[in-house]
């Protein structure tokens, strides 16, 4: 019989002899394993492709409408009386501008109890008050209700005002209420109190804030006014009749710049990776997961071809990235000039919002790579999609022929271990009919 390494009889090593042949039929499923780690790889490619492309879509995306480039920044540098913010429809301007006075919320308190436990409930009612001209809003008092409960019930209605108890003085516990609304609109009155409570203290009036801006004062209900100026708002912080600060509203030409580099290096990026995966290697005479493969390589004509386009429908002084400082070296990658983009926005700032924006009749380079990347790497019908369900077919039909190979492996090992057991016993039995010869013939 075959033992665990070679033939009793025979000696022969039938273990190592049968690990050789099973290795030399396996060598077909190697060369598949190998094709499906290829095509393992050529998917994660293009995987990664996509997501270079999602990139380059977000970053067209941020440059196919005009407010993408309306965008204003404002310095108020060394001044603590007020921050500003600017928004799309803001415009260029200088405004000279004095905080008068700050808004502040309306605040009163009670006259103290002794504790805040103390019933100051008298009699089954409520207790009742008004923001401004808003409505009125009340809770129920009875001779149960203590200055703590009071407090809750306030605060539970959560009506524009809020309730703390002050502990101003060894037995003196306050009741505190507070408007939510600044200004002088935002008055607390009581206009029912079934308590003894006497509200006689008033711990700050309601004050509107007050600016004065270019000579002109403005009074507003709050601290953040966003309607004395056309797109800015201001944050009131401090107030000084005394003090007049500058604001200057602009053109951020900084953060437009930052979204056409973005733009770039979204595009750069896609280069950048078909370019890797297309190299050739002489020396072990192999090429790269994209070398050979036409899907990659059309690709990136197709979205080199639209960036090195004209738009169609505008002036032939600004229809190419070019004329806004977007240069492409002889590698292949785009590069921005800084100075050159920036004389372009301050010369003909309209005409660089038409090279990349999509307007009712043109459609600029944001508008139109958004659209060819958009088509690349759709979900549904894209290059990319058709690309890897391809390879996933591929991988599977692999899968399949592995699978198959592997079973009459199987199939093949005990073929030949019942063909080498089989010798072994015709060996044996040899000897053994030898052995009776010999000592038949008295050898």
């Amino acid at each position: 019989m075959i033992s665990a390494s070679s033939g009793v009889v025979s000696n022969i090593d039938y273990s190592t002899l049968i690990s050789q042949l099973v290795g030399i039929k396996r060598e077909s499923i190697t060369q598949l394993e190998t094709e499906k780690s290829v095509l393992k790889t050529a998917k994660s490619a293009y995987s990664n492709l996509s997501t270079r492309i999602k990139e380059l879509i977000t970053a067209s995306d941020a440059l196919k409408t005009g407010s993408a480039f309306s965008v204003f920044k404002t310095n108020t540098s060394d001044n603590p009386y007020f921050k500003a913010s600017a928004n799309a429809t803001a415009a260029a301007g200088s405004y000279e501008i004095t905080v008068n006075s700050l808004a502040k919320a309306h605040r009163m308190a009670a006259d103290g109890v002794a504790s805040d436990t103390t019933v100051v409930g008298t009699a089954a009612g409520s207790f009742s008050f008004q923001v401004g001209a808003g409505e009125i809003k009340s809770v129920t008092v009875d001779t149960t209700t203590t200055l703590a409960g009071l407090r809750d019930s306030i605060n539970a209605l959560k009506a524009g005002v809020t309730a703390h108890i002050a502990n101003d003085a060894p037995g003196s516990y306050r009741l505190v209420l507070t408007s939510g609304t600044t200004g002088t609109g935002g008055t607390v009155n009581v206009t029912q109190n079934d308590t003894s409570l006497v509200f006689s203290t008033t711990l700050q009036a309601a004050q509107d804030a007050s600016v004065t801006m270019d000579g002109m004062t403005y009074t507003r209900q709050t601290n953040s006014i966003g309607d004395m100026i056309g797109g800015v708002t201001l944050d009131l912080e401090s107030a000084d009749t005394l003090k007049t600060s500058t604001l200057t509203v602009s053109r951020d030409t900084e953060s437009i710049e930052k979204k056409v580099k973005a733009f770039i290096d979204g595009y750069n990026a896609v280069v950048t990776h078909i370019k890797l995966n297309n190299r050739y290697d002489p020396e072990t005479k192999k090429g790269g997961t994209f070398f050979g493969d036409s899907v990659a390589r059309s690709i990136w004509d197709d979205l080199r071809r639209v960036m090195s386009s004209a738009v169609s429908g505008l002036p032939d002084t600004m229809n190419r990235l070019m004329h806004a400082g977007i240069k492409v070296g002889d590698d292949g990658y785009y590069s921005l000039d800084s100075s050159t983009f920036s004389n372009a926005l301050s010369t003909n700032y309209d005409g660089v919002v038409n090279l990349f924006a999509k307007g009712t009749t043109v459609s600029g380079f944001g508008e139109l790579v958004h659209a060819a990347a958009s088509s690349i790497d759709d979900m549904v019908d894209g290059r990319i999609k058709g690309r890897q369900d391809g390879i996933d077919k591929n991988i599977k039909r692999l899968d399949e022929d592995i699978r198959k190979k592997e079973a009459q492996l199987v199939t093949y090992e005990d073929q030949i271990r019942a063909q080498f057991t089989g010798l072994e016993t015709m060996i044996a039995s040899l000897n053994t009919r030898g052995a009776t010869i010999m000592n038949y013939f008295g050898g």
